[in-house]
Order: C-alpha cells, then structure tokens, then sequence
C-alpha cells in the first residue's frame, strides 16, 4: 500500500495547536511516513490536528515507521490494533496517494475524480518518548482489498470513506464492529477513483 501521499492545499482547515490555539497550515506538496498529517479524532472531532504518520505503541523504544498501515482483515487480531479498535478512531486528509506497481515498473496516482480530498479511516494513539519527554500523536492508515480499479495496479487500498461518512468512522457511540463492518460494506467506488501514471 502507499507509502507517499500529497497533502495538498489546507488553507481551508484550521489546526489545533496542543495549547488549544489555532493556525492554518501552508500547502504542503507530499508526506512519506513519518511526515505530519492533517487529522480528525474521536477524542476531538471538531478540531484538525496534524499527526504523525506511523503508529507508535507503548512498548517502542524510539520512533520508527513500520506501523504506517494496518490491515482491515487484522484489526481484531493483531494485539496493537485491537487495543485501539474501537477507542482511538482518526481520519486523515490526503489529496492523493501513490502505488509503485512492480510488473509494470511504474507508479501511479490515485486521486478522486472529482479533484475533492480523499478522507481514509485509521487508528492513532499517543507516544510518550522517554528520552526527551515530549507527548508524540501518531496514527495509521486502514488499509483493505481494492476495488476493480485499484486491483489493476495494486493489491491492497487505504479505506477510502466520503467525507460525510467521516462522523459514523469517529462517532463513539458505535461499537468498533459496527464500525468496521460499515467500511467494509461501504467500499470506495473504482469510479471515485483517478489514476494516472507519474
């Protein structure tokens, strides 16, 4: 699964400070992990705050990038999202992702056709890194089986919600296989999607 996006303009979005101020992002062109990322929490679902792509868990030692996608197919079974499930729901804001598809020695952006943001469903957390102190957010992007679209470049494909879906994925009142099963049952559309070649 991706492991580049374009953040793209944020001009229109606000975000939330720790200290509870505000200010609003410059355009950003892309974000590997490890980049900060305009996202919505069910801990603050009125504010944007940016961040960290690649979930750290209680038990790292330092920061790393390996958990930046978790698999919608393991969400129950893997112990690190099943403590999250259900409790630390985010959406992240992308403009677009990118797929380096090997047979074809390419890579491919993906974008929504009609030029709007892609909202993807994740899990975050909190870091408490040890050595300096500092409180660090961090979150992961869901991914699952792709659509017809997607399947002709790439096995796998984040979870893809339209933005008025954005309040059912971080509304506490549903359980998380409530949750679950609705972004299973509300797949992105191989026609929402545009893909070109980079």
């Amino acid at each position: 699964m991706c492991g580049h996006v374009e953040i793209g303009e944020q001009k229109d979005i606000k975000i939330i400070k720790r200290d509870g101020g505000s200010y609003t992002a410059k355009g950003n062109a892309g974000g590997n992990p490890g980049a900060m990322i305009p996202v919505v929490t069910d801990a603050m679902p009125d504010k944007v705050q940016h961040y960290r792509w690649g979930l750290l868990s209680i038990e790292d030692d330092k920061i790393h990038n390996k958990h930046r996608h978790a698999r919608i197919e393991s969400l129950f079974l893997v112990p690190l999202w099943r403590e999250l499930v259900g409790r630390k729901h985010c959406v992240a804001r992308i403009q677009a992702f990118f797929e380096y598809n090997k047979e074809k020695e390419c890579t491919y952006r993906i974008e929504r056709a009609d030029g709007q943001p892609f909202y993807i469903a994740g899990l975050w957390d909190i870091w408490f890194d040890i050595k300096t102190g500092i409180l660090l957010p961090t979150f992961t992007m869901i991914t699952m089986p792709p659509n017809s679209a997607m399947a002709e470049i790439h096995d796998r494909m984040p979870a893809i919600l339209e933005r008025g879906d954005v309040k059912y994925w971080i509304n506490n009142n549903y359980t998380a296989e409530q949750r679950i099963s609705f972004l299973r049952n509300k797949p992105c559309l191989s026609e929402v999607l545009r893909i070109s070649k980079k």
